[in-house]
C-alpha cells in the first residue's frame, strides 16, 4: 500500500517467473497508456513530464495534469490489473518481435511530435532505422484502376531506389502498390496500420504483410491484438501524413480516406502532390479536385524528387532525444482544455460538441453534419475526450454531462 492505495505493482494473482518477466520501464509505458481516463494527450505529457515511468503512474494517482473527469476515472481504475495486463501485451509483444517505443525515448520520431496528439506509443516490427529516413507518403483509393496501381508502384519503385522511404497504409488498391514498389529497395518503406502489427491484415495482404516485417517497418500505434476497426483508420492517417515530408496523392474518390491523410499534412504544412486522372472517372475525382485547390501535379517519382530538391523537409534530421530536463519544459495542461485560454480551436470544439448528445454519433454522420475538414473534428473530438466533455462509445461519440461538461441547449436532441 502506498498512500493508503494499491501501488501500482502486480497485485493479486499468479506471477511469472522472474526471468519471463517483461522490463519494469517497458510495463510502466503499457500500464499508463492502458489505464482509464488516459489517452494520448495525457500519456504523452505525463511521460515528458514526469522524472521517470513509474512517477508517471504515480502522478495519474494523484490526478496531477489531467481534467477532473478524466483524473477520476484513473482513480477507480483497476490498476493492480491494468498493470498485469500490460506484463502480459508486453510478452506478447516480444513473442511477435514487436519493438515498444514510448514518446520519452530517444528512437520516437521528432516528426510524430509535430501533432497536437502524437501517440504515446509506437508498436514496431521490421527496420526501426526506416522512421529517421527522408521520406514520402503514397496514399489513394482501395477502389483503384490497374492503371493508378501501376503509377504507384512505379512512383515507390523510384523514389525508394533514390535513397527515399516510402510510407503508406498497407490498405487494398494504391496502398498495397506503393509498398511493393518500394519494398526491398534502398529506400525501404514503412507501413502505418489502422491495428496491431501482429497480424495480417487484409488477409489478401499476408505475403507482403510479412515480408514487409522482414524488409521494411510495420508501424502502430496501436498494440498488438487490436483488430482494424473503422474509427482507427482516420487516427492513423494524421501519424501517416505527419512520418512523411510529402503526401502524394495517386488516386482518390471523392470520400476517399486519402483526403484525411491530405488534410492532416496541410495541417502540419506539408507539401500536398497529386497525380492527375480521367475526368470521367469517380476513382480521380477525389485527387483531381485536389490539383483544382492547388496541389502539385506530379507523374513520376522524378517529378517529385525535384519538387522537394532544396525543400528544408526533404532532409529532416535525427529525432532529439529528450532529457530530463525538456519534461519539466513541456506545458502542464493541454491549451483551451480548463486553461481558460481563449484558444483558436475553442470554436470548432464547441461547434463538434454541439453535435453531439446522450446517443451515439458515428464517425462518418459527425464528419458529414460538422462541415470541418476530418483532421479539425478529430482534433476537438481528442480534446473533448480529455476534458470529459465527449467520450467515444463503441457505436459512436457521445457528449457527456456533468460538471465538466454543460450540454449546450438542444444537443440532446436529434439532428
Amino acid at each position: 500500500m502506498v498512500g493508503g492505495r494499491t501501488a501500482l505493482t502486480g497485485g493479486a494473482g499468479p506471477s511469472p517467473p522472474e526471468g519471463d518477466r517483461p522490463g519494469a520501464e517497458t510495463v510502466a509505458l503499457l500500464a499508463l497508456r492502458l489505464l482509464p481516463g488516459v489517452g494520448d494527450l495525457i500519456a504523452g505529457r505525463l511521460l515528458l513530464q514526469a522524472p521517470s515511468r513509474a512517477e508517471a503512474l504515480e502522478w495519474v494517482r494523484s490526478g496531477r495534469g489531467m481534467a477532473p473527469r478524466a483524473a477520476r476515472e484513473a482513480l477507480l481504475g483497476d490498476h493492480p490489473r491494468v498493470v498485469r495486463e500490460a506484463e502480459q501485451l508486453a510478452r506478447r509483444a516480444g513473442d511477435a518481435g514487436i519493438r515498444i517505443i514510448g514518446i520519452d525515448e530517444p528512437g520516437y520520431p521528432a516528426r510524430l511530435r509535430r501533432l497536437h496528439d502524437p501517440p504515446a506509443i509506437l508498436f514496431l516490427r521490421g527496420r526501426l532505422e526506416l522512421l529517421g529516413r527522408p521520406s514520402v507518403a503514397i496514399v489513394g483509393s482501395r477502389r483503384s484502376t490497374p492503371a493508378g496501381r501501376r503509377v504507384a508502384e512505379r512512383m515507390a519503385r523510384g523514389l525508394a531506389e533514390a535513397g527515399w522511404t516510402v510510407v503508406s497504409g498497407l490498405a487494398v488498391g494504391i496502398d498495397a502498390a506503393a509498398h511493393r514498389g518500394a519494398v526491398g529497395e534502398e529506400g525501404g518503406t514503412v507501413a502505418v496500420l489502422g491495428r496491431g502489427p501482429d497480424r495480417a491484415y487484409p488477409l489478401v495482404h499476408a505475403d507482403l504483410f510479412h515480408r514487409m516485417a522482414r524488409e521494411g517497418l510495420l508501424a502502430s500505434e496501436f498494440p498488438p491484438g487490436v483488430p482494424a476497426q473503422p474509427h482507427n483508420f482516420p487516427r492513423r492517417n494524421r501519424v501517416l501524413a505527419a512520418l512523411s515530408s510529402a503526401v502524394v496523392v495517386v488516386e482518390a474518390e471523392e470520400r476517399s480516406g486519402a483526403l484525411i491523410t491530405v488534410d492532416h499534412a496541410i495541417d502540419l504544412g506539408i507539401e500536398v502532390m497529386a497525380v492527375p486522372g480521367s475526368v470521367e472517372s469517380p476513382s480521380t475525382r477525389g485527387s483531381n479536385r485536389l490539383l483544382a485547390d492547388g496541389a502539385t501535379l506530379v507523374t513520376s517519382a522524378d517529378g517529385v524528387l525535384r519538387i522537394l530538391q532544396g525543400s528544408e523537409a526533404a532532409t529532416p534530421g535525427p529525432s532529439p532525444s529528450p532529457s530530463r530536463g525538456s519534461r519539466v519544459s513541456a506545458p502542464p495542461l493541454l491549451p483551451g482544455i480548463d486553461s481558460g485560454e481563449d484558444a483558436p480551436w475553442a470554436e470548432e470544439q464547441d461547434r463538434v460538441l454541439g453535435f453531439l448528445s446522450l446517443e451515439p454519433l458515428p464517425l462518418d454522420l459527425l464528419l458529414e453534419r460538422s462541415g470541418l475538414p476530418p483532421s479539425r473534428v478529430l482534433s476537438a473530438l481528442t480534446r473533448l475526450d480529455v476534458a470529459g466533455k465527449a467520450r467515444r462509445d463503441p457505436d459512436g461519440w457521445i457528449a457527456l454531462p456533468g460538471p465538466t461538461a454543460v450540454l449546450p441547449p438542444g444537443a440532446g436532441r436529434s439532428r
